[in-house]
């Protein structure tokens, strides 16, 4: 997709500041710090549109950015920030949790690894979690420029037997700073926000 206007809609502590309406939404979850934020600006060829801060654990809201006017992406808190208080984890993670849980727009999560760690704790109970809801969703094994292409692909290969994952899960290399990996995610998003809404258009005609 060609994205021509991307905007900020709203960072949502609670359920009732949820956009009404029925666009697709695609979610990027992922640990503090993995670089959720900064894959959107990437996808979206924008330097600001999210808020990407140096500090993890800044990310404390749900914040809706809509795109071309015909999706939104979404942006959760990170979790196992280490500094966050229980009654602060506990809460982004209830707020998560509802989201995924209870909202009908969502039509994909791109679930972000850093390539550079085995995956936490609190990545396989994320997937487990995903696994659980029956979303679709693909893994973004990002910041892949921090290692060379073959520690790369090795990091890769060893983080995917690591995972609970169906084979055909889509298994994606990413880097904002060298744009890899964009194409392939949009074509996810293509997909399961647009491809698959053809498809079930047709089928009713």
């Amino acid at each position: 997709m060609l994205v021509k206007d991307s905007k900020f809609i709203i960072s949502a502590a609670k359920a009732e500041q949820w956009p009404d309406d029925e666009i697709p939404e695609v979610v990027f979850s992922g640990k503090s710090n993995v670089g959720k934020s900064g894959l959107i600006n990437a996808l979206c060829n924008r330097k600001n549109l999210a808020y990407s801060a140096s500090a993890p654990g800044k990310t404390r809201l749900i914040n809706f950015y809509e795109i071309n006017g015909v999706m939104r992406m979404v942006d959760l808190p990170g979790y196992g920030y280490s500094k966050a208080s229980k009654r602060e984890t506990k809460l982004y993670g209830k707020l998560a949790e509802r989201y995924l849980t209870e909202r009908k727009n969502i039509r994909l999560i791109i679930q972000i690894l850093d390539i550079r760690h085995d995956p936490t704790e609190d990545d396989l109970h994320m997937i487990e979690f995903l696994n659980t809801i029956g979303l679709p969703f693909v893994i973004a094994v990002n910041k892949c420029d921090k290692l060379s292409k073959s520690q790369a692909v090795n990091r890769a290969r060893n983080i995917a037997g690591m995972l609970d994952i169906d084979p055909d899960t889509p298994f994606i290399l990413t880097s904002v700073t060298a744009k890899r990996g964009m194409e392939e995610i949009w074509e996810a998003i293509d997909f399961y926000c647009f491809d698959q809404t053809d498809d079930d258009n047709n089928e009713t005609e």
